[in-house]
């Protein structure tokens, strides 16, 4: 018998243009069997992810579904076709029905499952950087990058808490704001200066 092994992504969720969140799993005839890393992943640009900063159990709990539920609809669907002709499959073509519902609920309630703030974090990311992907979530921090961007916007020096300081400013430049709500989001550990970002980024939300 041939084993057919590997590494391979899978529960793709939590799109964003582009950019959909997908778990690496360790797979056995591609059957995923145990998640190993999520990334942000972008379909139009091939091997653009970014390492999350740990496992999404939403895309894991979605691989599942579509996989080894897809996996066993067919298997029933088979299975109520020779029960039938005995008379019988009942309980066969519930299962058919049920799993073929959550299979597709799988997709359908992921769309409604995405915050608004995460998502406008996301196309912020994507309206400076190209990549719709909320700092806050990788693994890789990206300080550096928002920072040169900042730097090259804006000619004046900027000190190292330039962000917290334009989050603080009533008048800052909206430009200049919504770089600095997503240096904010690079900040992972501080609570305070995450919920004063998504106050500026509702109030920018709010201004269009």
């Amino acid at each position: 018998m041939i084993f057919i092994w590997g590494k391979r992504s899978y529960g793709s969720v939590r799109r964003v243009g582009n950019v959909s969140v997908k778990t690496v799993f360790g797979h056995l005839w591609y059957l995923p069997l145990f998640p190993m890393k999520s990334y942000y992943c972008d379909s139009a640009k091939d091997g653009a992810a970014f390492e999350l900063n740990g496992i999404h159990w939403g895309s894991v709990l979605s691989a599942y579904i579509r996989v080894w539920l897809t996996l066993a609809v067919v298997v029933m669907g088979f299975s109520y076709k020779v029960e039938r002709e005995r008379g019988g499959g009942a309980l066969n073509l519930a299962v058919v029905i049920i799993g073929t519902l959550l299979v597709l609920g799988s997709y359908l309630a992921d769309r409604k499952l995405i915050k608004t703030p995460t998502a406008a974090l996301r196309l912020l990311m994507q309206r400076h950087f190209g990549l719709a992907l909320d700092p806050h979530e990788c693994l890789s921090n990206l300080s550096m990058e928002i920072d040169r961007k900042m730097q090259a916007r804006h000619e004046a020096t900027q000190s190292p808490s330039w962000y917290k300081l334009v989050l603080a400013d009533a008048f800052a430049p909206r430009d200049a704001l919504e770089l600095a709500v997503l240096r904010a989001r690079c900040d992972q550990q501080d609570a305070t200066l995450q919920l004063s970002a998504l106050q500026r980024l509702e109030r920018v939300s709010l201004a269009k």
